[in-house]
Parts: structure tokens; C-alpha cells; sequence
């Protein structure tokens, strides 16, 4: 037998090939860089698609109402009973209308229905520097928010008319910014034993000098207003 050149080693291939060991190195280095090439596009495209993931904007339901008011309303669930007197806040009772409520200790009753800041004690349409009045009238068997789209229907259109739903003393309520009148006013439906109460608060100007207390004026009512029983 004569001797075997130890330069080459001779691999099986197939029945009638043979590679040999340094042909054989060179496959297996182009198969380790095309696997490693292959872990690496794989991670690429891991790391892609987790940034896809996590920048995909969250969904976000949007009211449906036309109508969207920035501020947030004050509301007030039943207590039961009218609200006591503190420091800061003196209670108005009206049985004849059936409600009782908070107000300011600086402003001043006007009755029957009146809450006035700073009044100037003459007669006329401006009572004081602002106001609330409440008025009491017959529901008619309708909601407080069929009321509400009753009047804003009434005006028509061309007017900046916000309206929002709130609780006052547990019930539905709705406060509608912007109808019309000789002064601009924030006004607030509710009803309860189908009477109609409407709470106004006149002049409901947020840029207006003093405003912040009609604001707290508003608070205070809205906040505290209870109905008591009807009487028999």
C-alpha cells in the first residue's frame, strides 16, 4: 500500500465525490457566518417590532356631545336634611318653594328669591354688582334636560351655547351657558316633584373685575341646595 499525503484528507461527499478538510473548513465558516448573519437579523427585527409596539399612540374615546365644558361643575348628592350653618356660610330656607341652602355670610338675602353681592339698595334691574335668583314654576311632566333643549331649541342658532349635566341634592340637573338675555347668565334646571326650579346667576362673565365671588356664590348654592318635603 503507498503512503497517505498528509495534506489531505479525503471526507466522504456522495458515492463518487470527495472534499477535502480544507474545502470541508471553508463550507463550515460560510455556515456559521450565514447562521450568526441570521441570529442577528432576528434580533433586529425583535427590537423593531417591541418600538413599534410601545410608540403606537393610545386610543382615546372622545365625547360625543357637540358640547365640551373645560371647567369642572360643582354637584352635590342628597343628604337628607338642609345643610348647617357655618362661619362662612348662612342658611336660607324658602318652604313655600320647597328648598333650602347655603350662601356667603357677606351677601345679602333679597327676598323671596334674591342672593345679591355688594347690593346697591335702589330699585331697577341691577340688584348689585351680581346675583342669583331662583325661580319655582310647574314642570309640566318634563325633565330638567328636556327643559333645557326646549330653551336652547327656542333661541335658535347663531349662539355660543354650552350646556353640561350635573346632581344637585341627588337629582339631574343641567347648567346651560350662554342663552340670551339682557345680561349674560349662567342658568341651572332642575326638577323635583314636578315643579321646575331655575337657578340663575347673572352677570355670569368670567372676565369680568369680582367674579370669583360669584363663582363662590355659586359653589355654596349648588353645593347646598336641598328640597324639602312636599307639604301635604
Amino acid at each position: 500500500m503507498g503512503k497517505v499525503n498528509a495534506s489531505y484528507l479525503m471526507i466522504p461527499y456522495d458515492i463518487h465525490h470527495t472534499i477535502n478538510l480544507h474545502q470541508a473548513g471553508k463550507i463550515i465558516k460560510i455556515m456559521q457566518n450565514r447562521f450568526l448573519g441570521t441570529i442577528f437579523l432576528l434580533i433586529m427585527l425583535s427590537a423593531c417590532s417591541q418600538t413599534a409596539k410601545t410608540s403606537l399612540p393610545v386610543e382615546t374615546l372622545q365625547p360625543t356631545s357637540a358640547v365640551i365644558l373645560t371647567e369642572t361643575l360643582a354637584t352635590s348628592i342628597s343628604t337628607g336634611a338642609c345643610p348647617t350653618e357655618t362661619a362662612d356660610l348662612k342658611l336660607f330656607t324658602n318652604t313655600k318653594d320647597g328648598y333650602c341652602l347655603l350662601y356667603p355670610a357677606e351677601n345679602t338675602i333679597l327676598p323671596p328669591a334674591l342672593i345679591v353681592i355688594n347690593p346697591t339698595g335702589l330699585p331697577g334691574d341691577m340688584p348689585g354688582d351680581a346675583w342669583v335668583q331662583i325661580s319655582v314654576e310647574d314642570a309640566l311632566g318634563l325633565t330638567a334636560a328636556q327643559v333645557a333643549d326646549q330653551k336652547i331649541a327656542e333661541v335658535g342658532e347663531g349662539f355660543n351655547i354650552t350646556h353640561s349635566e350635573i346632581l344637585i341634592d341627588g337629582k339631574q340637573a343641567v347648567v346651560v351657558d350662554g342663552l340670551p338675555g339682557q345680561d349674560a347668565w349662567r342658568g341651572v334646571f332642575i326638577v323635583d316633584n314636578n315643579h321646575l326650579y331655575t337657578i340663575s346667576f347673572m352677570p355670569w362673565d368670567p372676565n369680568a373685575d369680582g367674579f370669583s365671588q360669584l363663582e363662590n356664590l355659586y359653589s355654596s348654592v349648588i353645593d347646598s341646595f336641598h328640597f324639602l318635603p312636599p307639604t301635604p
